[in-house]
């Protein structure tokens, strides 16, 4: 009799230890499963991150590449060189320095001076 009750309490032990066992499995299963879910939320915020950052870098680019246009202006009383430069030369990726003389290369001049009357050609940009 004390045999079937060693075997029963020991089976009983064991039972329990199995049961033990089987919820420490389930337990990892679910940590794995949570970490799982976290690193793939992680990557694709990553993979949005870097998307969104492209896009914004493409839209600067955008905006940084104005394109050169040329018209023809006269001269008017009490205008310079600097004057001129200062109007059109807003959107230049030029210093006002270097578009004035930018103006004279373009305009075969040699010098700052200028007469009311007369035309100049310039550049802006848009």
């Amino acid at each position: 009799m004390e045999r079937t009750a060693m075997r029963n309490a020991i089976g009983i032990i064991e039972k329990k230890e199995q049961k033990r066992e089987r919820e420490r499995q389930r337990r990892r299963l679910q940590v794995y499963r949570r970490k799982a879910v976290m690193l793939a939320v992680f990557f694709l915020l990553c993979i949005n991150a870097g998307s969104l950052m492209t896009n914004a870098f493409a839209d600067e680019g955008k905006q940084a590449e104005l394109m050169p246009r040329w018209t023809s202006v006269r001269i008017q009383g009490g205008d310079s060189l600097w004057s001129i430069a200062d109007r059109y030369a807003k959107k230049s990726p030029m210093t006002t320095e270097e578009y004035v003389e930018e103006l004279k290369r373009m305009n075969g001049l040699s010098s700052d001076t200028i007469h009311a009357g007369n035309y100049l050609a310039v550049v802006y940009y848009e």
